[in-house]
This record gives C-alpha cells, sequence and structure tokens, in this order.
C-alpha cells in the first residue's frame, strides 16, 4: 500500500502542477492549451486517486471514464462525469488541426469561457481528490 500512495502522490503533484501551467495559460489568452492541460490535470488527479485505492495500473485516457472507475470506491465522484464529458473534449482538437472540420484550427477555435469553464472544472476535481487522499478516503 505505501508504494500506492506513494505513486498517487507523485501523480497529484504532476496534476497540479499542470493545472498551475493551465491557469497561466488561460491569463495569457492560450486558450487551447489552456483547455488541454485541464483535461490533462483532471485526468492525472483522478489517476492519483485510483493509485491511492491500490490500483496497480491505470491506463485509461478518458476523464469520464476514470471518474466511473473513481466512483466505483466512492459514490461522491458521481459529480465528476458530467465534468469529465466536457474535459474529454479537449484532449485531441485543442492540438491537431485534422481533429477539427477545416477551415479551423485548435489557437482560433478555443475561447476564454472554454478554457475558463475547463479550469473551474479541473479545480473541482483535483480538489476533491486531494480531500479524498489527505483525509485517507
Amino acid at each position: 500500500m505505501k508504494r500506492s500512495k506513494e505513486e498517487a502522490k507523485r501523480w497529484l503533484d504532476q496534476a497540479q502542477y499542470d493545472f498551475e501551467i493551465a491557469k497561466r495559460m488561460l491569463s495569457q489568452e492560450i486558450y487551447s492549451y489552456s483547455c488541454f492541460l485541464c483535461e490533462q490535470a483532471a485526468q492525472k488527479a483522478l489517476k492519483a486517486y485510483l493509485y491511492y485505492k491500490g490500483k496497480r495500473y491505470v491506463w485509461e485516457h478518458s476523464v469520464q471514464e476514470l471518474a466511473r472507475a473513481s466512483r466505483e470506491y466512492d459514490e461522491k465522484f458521481e459529480d465528476t462525469i458530467e465534468a469529465g464529458k466536457i474535459l474529454d473534449r479537449y484532449y485531441i482538437p485543442t492540438r491537431y488541426p485534422d481533429a477539427l472540420a477545416p477551415p479551423a484550427v485548435p489557437y482560433k477555435t478555443y475561447s476564454e469561457k472554454d478554457a475558463s469553464q475547463a479550469v473551474s472544472l479541473a479545480e473541482k476535481i483535483i480538489e476533491m481528490v486531494r480531500g479524498e487522499i489527505k483525509k485517507g478516503g
């Protein structure tokens, strides 16, 4: 169990770092990458929780699916599934022009509203995970 707690800490630390960079990107009006880093932060935070709960390997890359897996340990994570649906939209199209209909390109497509919402959703997930790990849940 010690190894899983150490692994959880590593993942949560990286999630927090990604989240801090996402907030900087938002303030610098770099919205597509802010959205992407929020998705990454939420994904890593949920992986941290699953490692904390003793999972040995977590290969999933969908925030929504990671939230569902987390819900198996605590019903509280039900609230993160909808957030995961939104954040999952920022995994690929925020970075790759061929993931959007032409002539759109990611850096011109995402808005302050998108990035602000992504920051809010990621923050809720990170705080929930941090709280559960802190209290030993």
